[in-house]
């Protein structure tokens, strides 16, 4: 009896020597292993010409020969299969009856081209019940979205080398079985089944995958057993269902933190057309279906399909993103269909070093720059004003962050200003950004003017002396007034130039906000006087005077 015809015999039990005495010629004779089918193997460097096997009784000195043959054959090895590669016996060997089972030493004769013959010890046979599972396989050869559960079934028998007998696997044997799934990823499923009676098996999965391989094989715990080499499972495929989703947007921009809800319908393909999707499982991402990896899935919401195949559910983003709202992944679907949608959410932002600031000729300035973790590069800000401390406010000018980089976007915006008021930054919320303001910045200057301006005499000679006159006042309450104390500049522009210079400066202005002093005229051209620079004053200046010079 060929005990192949029994197994699927192909795998090794290699088993660690028990021959403690120093090995010779130990660079030629690696290993010896045993096979399923009780073959022994040597492995064994270059082709010798001639190879023996005996398995001895014991390692003890002339110890009785149980077994011996020198009809070895090459064979390659085969990883899948589990047998090593090595000159292996033609046919199992066969112990004298009655030998208990275990573990015998093993000596190797052999003789290399060239050289003499040489012997070896050190590796052992296996003499032992061979227990494997001898046939496998599914309930089905597909499973479905409505039926995805498959039962594993198999046989585990037990092969007797010393007679050739093979009977069923003890009761309780147990069986191991690892299971090779792929959907988005690779998953290896695992489970362990007993033997009954007759040693038969049986082990429910629900892959929810394709099965594409697997693994099953029998834990020999019995010191009078050896497992053999694991069985190979077969294949499982999947049958597909179509489906079609519409799905709306409640919004189109939300605050952060804040859910928008997501609504519609769902129909799968039945043999009888297409029928709402009961129970359909729904998520609602900001990943564009197929997902390759669920961990990089940005999920914002799930829910469930009612009966009639409608759903409601809420869903959150954290920034403006598009939407995909599909079923959630399962290899189960013979496509990934999805409706797509959009949404805004507006982005947190702060003003970092801004400032408001008042000049003396008219002009209030707002600047600084918007940081945020979302886009404020072209977005804009409002310099604003409010004559009624606040409550209400109104746009003087607008100008559009740009540059710096992404979240750090700088403004700098100016607009003619009022007498005195509050000032603020503001802007609008935008699809990118919320609304936010800056405080209000109160701010004024105290008008000036030039009431009176002479230069006498009206024609001066050229390098000769002339008086300047003239008053300057302040508004105080809506009412002009002298300016005590204020500091002016006589300024003059030579005819056919564009230039102006100045000529005299620092002249203060007496009680009733009047001055007098001698300047020089240099010739044909333009005079004027302005105010110089001082705090909490505007700027004012006097008319121009020709002066036809003699």
């Amino acid at each position: 009896m060929r005990a192949a015809a029994v197994f699927v015999l192909s795998a090794a039990v290699t088993v660690p020597a028990v021959i403690h005495a120093p090995a010779v010629h130990a660079a030629d004779v690696s290993a010896t292993f045993t096979t399923d089918d009780a073959r022994l193997g040597v492995q064994i460097a270059s082709n010798p010409l001639w190879i023996k096997v005996s398995v001895l009784a014991s390692t003890a000195p002339g110890a009785a020969v149980l077994a011996s043959t020198d009809s070895l054959t090459w064979q390659s090895g085969n990883s899948d299969t589990g047998l090593p590669y090595g000159h292996i016996t033609d046919k199992a060997l066969r112990l004298p009856e009655g030998t208990p089972f275990g573990t015998y030493p093993v000596l190797v004769e052999y003789r290399q081209s060239g050289s003499t013959v040489k012997r070896w010890t050190g590796g052992s046979y296996v003499h032992k019940l061979h227990t494997g599972v001898s046939r496998v396989s599914f309930d089905r050869k597909t499973t479905s979205l409505t039926d995805r559960k498959v039962v594993l079934s198999g046989t585990a028998t037990t092969w007797d080398p010393a007679t050739g007998a093979v009977t069923p696997a003890r009761a309780g044997t147990t069986v191991k079985v690892k299971i090779n799934t792929v959907a988005e990823n690779w998953q290896e499923l695992t489970g362990t089944a007993t033997t009954g009676a007759d040693g038969t098996f049986s082990l429910p999965f629900t892959p929810n995958a394709e099965i594409r391989g697997g693994t099953a094989t029998v834990a020999a715990s019995a010191a009078d057993t050896v497992a053999t080499f694991a069985t190979p499972l077969p294949e499982v495929g999947v049958e597909k269902t179509a489906y079609r989703i519409s799905a709306t947007l409640g919004k189109w921009r939300v605050q952060a933190g804040t859910n928008v809800t997501v609504s519609g319908r769902v129909e799968r393909l039945t043999p009888d057309g297409w029928k709402p999707y009961a129970g359909a499982p729904l998520i609602t991402t900001s990943t564009q279906p197929p997902v390759v990896s669920p961990a990089s899935q940005v999920l914002m919401g799930k829910g469930t399909a009612a009966a009639d195949g409608s759903f409601s559910y809420p869903a959150r983003a954290t920034h403006g993103t598009q939407v995909y709202t599909s079923l959630a992944p399962s290899v189960y679907y013979q496509s990934a269909a999805y409706d797509q949608g959009a949404i805004a959410v507006p982005q947190p932002f702060s003003y970092t070093d801004w400032r408001i600031s008042l000049d003396e000729y008219g002009t209030v300035r707002g600047s600084g720059r918007m940081t945020t973790r979302g886009y404020c590069s072209d977005q804009p800000v409002y310099l604003q004003s409010s004559l009624d401390n606040g409550r209400t406010w109104r746009n003087l000018a607008n100008v559009r962050a740009s540059g710096g980089t992404s979240g750090y976007c700088p403004f700098d915006v100016s607009a003619r200003a009022h007498v005195n008021a509050h000032y603020r930054l503001h802007h609008y919320e935008s699809d990118e950004i919320v609304n936010r303001s800056t405080g209000g910045v109160r701010l004024g200057r105290v008008p000036t003017r030039f009431s009176a301006f002479s230069l006498t005499p009206a024609r001066p000679y050229k390098n000769s002396k002339m008086t300047v006159s003239g008053t300057l006042q302040q508004q105080t309450g809506g009412v002009w007034k002298p300016l005590k104390g204020a500091k002016v500049t006589l300024v003059f522009k030579p005819k056919g130039e564009s230039q102006w210079y100045w000529v005299t400066k620092n002249v203060t202005t007496g009680g009733n906000g009047a001055f007098s002093f001698k300047a020089t005229n240099y010739g044909d051209g333009s005079w004027a006087l302005v105010k110089q620079s001082a705090n909490g004053y505007f700027y004012s200046e006097t008319k121009v005077k020709y002066i036809d010079a003699r």
